[in-house]
């Protein structure tokens, strides 16, 4: 069995590859982070063995540097394993190799972490799970930026039309942004032609009538810049 690890950076990686003795055979192997180095890489690895099975790979997830080259291994073959770097930093501290960071150095690190970790197959990679998880934090990110649009829509009125809130006690309702969307100013809606509000599907005739009354006696700032 041979042991390889790789350092995953934004532009280049670096590979360094150990037997199943401990002995190093390959102590720093850089490859870019394009196509043309990942079939460079390819090309290493069958030179260490021509049976993927006899090849084990290491490396750190790093976040989004690293997903590209899992999907290149996995589609080649190789079983991958990714280590939180927390647990190679601690591994680092019962080894004499680290006591100045470089990449080969941490690469060389990443391969005896995994031939002496009985717990590998905990690290092991799922192209599944994975995706679910990028999927997840994908959601997170949207649900955040829903929060902050709608925190920022809401800070909008307060100054450009104050009196809305007054009369719809929910601004996040459906018929107020088609009603905006249409006129997103005070002034724009106090100019609009009342049968063009009523055309709003479920803003009734009595709700539009006190808006545009509020639009054209609002106390809100007119300036442009705070346009919807």
């Amino acid at each position: 069995m041979l042991y390889v690890g790789i350092d995953i950076a934004k532009n280049k990686h670096d590979l360094a590859c150990i037997d199943e003795t401990g002995e190093t055979i390959i102590i720093n192997y850089r490859f870019a982070n394009s196509y043309q180095g990942f079939h460079q890489l390819k090309l290493k690895l069958k030179q260490l063995s021509p049976i993927t099975k006899d090849v084990q790979i290491a490396l750190e997830s790093t976040g989004h540097y690293s997903y590209n080259i899992i999907a290149f291994l996995r589609e080649l073959g190789y079983t991958v394993f990714a280590y939180n770097p927390l647990i190679i930093k601690e591994f680092a501290k019962s080894q004499s190799l680290r006591k100045t960071k470089t990449d080969r150095k941490d690469a060389l690190l990443i391969t005896r972490k995994l031939r002496s970790d009985i717990t590998r197959e905990y690290y092991q990679t799922d192209k599944l799970m994975d995706e679910l998880k990028e999927l997840t934090r994908y959601q997170n990110r949207s649900i955040q930026s829903r929060s902050k649009c709608k925190n920022l829509y809401i800070r909008l009125l307060d100054i450009i039309f104050p009196e809305l809130h007054g009369i719809v006690s929910n601004l996040h309702n459906q018929f107020i942004y088609d009603l905006l969307t249409n006129y997103p100013s005070p002034q724009k809606l106090a100019r609009a032609h009342f049968s063009s509000l009523l055309k709003i599907k479920r803003l009734t005739a009595d709700k539009a009538h006190q808006i545009q009354e509020a639009a054209k006696q609002t106390i809100g700032n007119a300036s442009p810049a705070l346009s919807l």
